[in-house]
């Protein structure tokens, strides 16, 4: 069996330009964490400011969707270059027209979209790239690559906001257009991939996500999704408000979510390594009941050593089960709608984190006891929904006859070098 070092050096090219480029955009994600803190020392109200926020959440949810459909459409590699190129320009621009609320809420919500249009293309790209037992270290990759990113921008971008909140999106703009430089220098054409749909079922090519509703076993899984994110996203929806009722600092939860953060880029890739030899969906499924038991957990326990206890186990679920969530949809995708499989994928987990805050705010308000059990109970459905979700074998390219005589006509060659070698070898002896 081969490490995890061989693993990784064995990847296509494309899988790390697109780790490398996540990892700079990750990096340099600073609008949306600084948005609110820039419309307000603006002179707009808070609820000015979360509506703004909101606009980008609605826009990146329209970019999901769009971004499947132009990667099957027009390809992965296109549809990176516009998204990430576009979110550059768009994102330097903000700061001109900040005496206009509405030109502001206007430009943050196409940066939504077009910020979001590169997520089912580059997912689409990694599973074009890669071999089938390779998916899950690929994703893992990626995952790596974000979670470091996203471990370290902030504190960069809270320097910079000291100097100038000008420079937040500069500095978001810039990351997003290396991003987009680095496809369109390093990563490969779409010619091999278009070639592939079109000799697959045609009208999947052009059906919009009719292919993937038809799907009910991968709208259990995209059921599941939603489920996972829900839950997960209580630890910065309701944990802040749980910390915060038994007396912890604003500093121990920002040690709560670093220890996450450690474990999650400590341990993940290794961990990976060990679920990949096991079936996807039911390590998907354990893992949401380590998830569930994890957050519920929260709900008895109010010291600190015991909160960080509960964290360590939903962080052991997220190592668990994302990795191989996020590998899913390429190992059961039809070659022609891979974009769309991972668009939707996409719009699962938006749909999660927007029922997370505004349900799990709205429980923990009335009960936060009901709301950690909430929790277990969402987790161990989506756990159900998951076993659910046996998908037919993945429907391969169909050769054209053209193909089929090219294919036949290197085997002859090869067979007759074959044999002009063995004849040799005779006549030497």
């Amino acid at each position: 069996m081969s490490s995890l070092k061989q693993d990784l050096q064995a990847l296509p090219r494309d899988v790390w330009v697109i780790s490398i480029g996540l990892f700079f955009n990750k990096f340099g994600n600073f609008v949306t964490v600084f948005v609110v803190l820039y419309l307000t020392t603006k002179g707009y109200s808070p609820a000015a400011a979360g509506a703004a926020l909101a606009v980008i959440g609605l826009g990146n949810f329209v970019g999901n969707a769009l971004g499947g459909i132009l990667a099957d459409v027009y390809g992965r590699r296109k549809t990176v270059i516009v998204s990430m190129l576009g979110a550059g320009i768009i994102t330097m621009s903000v700061p001109l027209v900040s005496s206009s609320f509405v030109a502001i809420v206007a430009l943050l919500g196409v940066l939504g979209v077009f910020a979001q249009l590169c997520r089912p293309a580059a997912s689409a790209m990694v599973v074009d790239s890669v071999r089938p037992d390779q998916l899950l270290t690929a994703f893992a990759l990626i995952r790596l690559a974000i979670n470091v990113g996203m471990a370290v921008g902030p504190a960069v971008g809270g320097l910079l906001s000291s100097y100038s909140y000008t420079w937040i999106f500069v500095g978001d703009g810039l990351t997003c257009i290396v991003y987009g430089l680095m496809a369109v220098v390093f990563l490969k054409p779409d010619a091999a991939r278009e070639r592939e749909t079109s000799q697959d079922a045609g009208s999947e090519s052009t059906a919009g996500y009719g292919v993937v509703l038809r799907d009910r076993r991968y709208l259990a899984y995209l059921l599941s999704m939603v489920a996972a994110t829900y839950v997960y996203i209580q630890a910065t929806a309701t944990l802040p408000l749980h910390v915060r009722a038994h007396g912890l600092s604003n500093g121990q939860f920002g040690l709560l979510l670093g220890l996450n953060a450690l474990l999650v880029v400590a341990l993940e890739l290794p961990i990976t390594k060990l679920t990949g030899r096991y079936p996807s969906r039911p390590v998907i499924s354990v893992g949401l009941m380590i998830l569930g038991i994890g957050m519920a957990a929260t709900g008895v326990s109010g010291a600190m050593l015991a909160i960080a206890v509960t964290v360590v186990l939903w962080s052991a679920a997220e190592m668990v089960y994302t990795p191989v969530a996020n590998a899913y949809p390429g190992e059961v995708a039809p070659v022609a709608a891979v974009g769309r499989y991972q668009g939707a994928e996409g719009l699962a987990h938006t749909l999660g984190a927007t029922l997370g805050p505004a349900v799990g705010g709205a429980l923990y308000a009335y009960s936060p006891n009901i709301n950690w059990l909430v929790c277990l109970v969402v987790a161990c459905a989506g756990a159900g929904l998951i076993l659910l979700a046996q998908p037919e074998p993945r429907q391969q390219p169909v050769q054209t006859p053209s193909e089929l005589t090219e294919e036949v006509l290197q085997m002859t060659v090869l067979e007759e070098h074959n044999e002009l070698v063995v004849s040799a070898e005779q006549v030497h002896l």
